[in-house]
C-alpha cells in the first residue's frame, strides 16, 4: 500500500472516530419516544406572608396537587410527548435564619420598567429553603405563598422552581393578592398554578420566552401551544436529563 494511500486512510479514521464521539455526547431521543422526567414537589407550611390585609399561607394541598395540578401539566406537556413523573410531595419548613428579613424584602418587590422581576427576592428566598437536601436528578419545585409584585413563578439554576400560591399579576398589582387558580379551561384568561408549573418546567428544558408573540404560546402571550421547534428543543434536553437519571 502507497504512502499516499495509507494516510487516506488514516484521514478517513480519524473523521470516523471524531463523528463517533459527537454522536456519542450529544444524543437525540426516537420522534415517537415518550420521554418521562422526576420531579419533587416542596410545600412551605411554615410562611406566612401579609400584604394589603391579605394574609397568605400555603393552601394548595397534595391532594389538589395530584387530582388537579399534575394532570394538566402533563396534558399541556403530552403535545411534546414528554411526561412529567411525580416522585413525591413533601412539606418543606424553611430555615429560622431571616426569614422575616426575607418576607419583608419579597413583599416590597415590584417588576422594573422593562417588566423584569427583582432577581434578588429569588436568591434570598433560596437562603431559607432547604436546597441542600436536593437529589441532582430531580426538577425541585417549591411552592411558597408569594413571589412578588405581579409573580407567579421563577425557574432558577439547577433545576429548581419557585411558584407563588397567592398572586397579584392579574390585576397588574393594583388588587390585593388572591389564591390562584389551580387550573383553567382554554382559552387562557388569568393563568393558573399548574399552567405556571407548565411554563417553569418549559425554561428548565432549555426553552425561552418569543421574542415575536404571534400567537397564545405556553411560553409567551398567554397559551398553551409549543412551536415544532421547541417541542424539538426541549425534547432534545429532556432525553440528555433522561440519560443521566438512568
Amino acid at each position: 500500500m502507497t504512502l499516499r494511500a495509507l494516510s487516506f486512510l488514516f484521514v478517513m479514521s480519524f473523521i470516523l472516530s471524531l463523528s463517533l464521539g459527537i454522536s456519542q455526547t450529544t444524543p437525540s431521543p426516537e420522534t415517537n419516544e415518550k420521554l418521562t422526567l422526576r420531579l419533587r414537589i416542596h410545600l412551605t407550611t411554615d410562611l406566612s406572608m401579609t400584604k394589603k390585609g391579605v394574609n397568605m399561607t400555603n393552601w394548595i394541598t397534595p391532594k389538589m396537587i395530584e387530582e388537579k395540578v399534575f394532570p394538566e401539566v402533563n396534558r399541556i406537556w403530552s403535545q411534546a410527548n414528554v411526561e412529567w413523573i411525580l416522585d413525591s410531595i413533601q412539606d418543606c419548613p424553611t430555615k429560622d435564619t431571616n426569614r422575616d428579613e426575607v418576607i419583608a424584602y419579597v413583599l416590597g418587590t415590584q417588576r422594573d420598567s422593562e417588566g423584569h422581576g427583582d432577581p434578588e427576592r429569588i436568591q434570598k428566598y433560596l437562603s431559607i429553603l432547604p436546597i441542600d437536601q436536593e437529589e441532582d436528578r430531580v426538577v425541585n419545585i417549591y411552592a411558597v405563598p408569594y413571589l412578588g409584585g405581579t409573580s407567579q413563578g421563577n425557574a432558577c439554576k439547577g433545576a429548581r422552581i419557585l411558584i407563588g400560591e397567592w398572586t397579584d399579576k392579574p390585576s397588574g398589582g393594583k388588587l390585593p393578592p388572591q389564591k390562584c387558580l389551580l387550573v383553567e379551561p382554554e382559552p387562557f384568561v388569568k393563568g393558573s398554578f399548574g399552567r405556571t408549573m407548565a411554563h417553569e418546567l418549559g425554561h428548565i428544558l432549555g426553552l425561552h420566552h418569543p421574542k415575536e408573540r404571534e400567537a397564545p404560546q405556553l411560553m409567551g402571550g398567554g397559551g398553551y401551544i409549543l412551536t415544532e421547534e421547541q417541542k424539538n428543543s426541549a425534547r432534545e434536553k429532556a432525553y440528555k436529563i433522561t440519560v443521566k437519571q438512568k
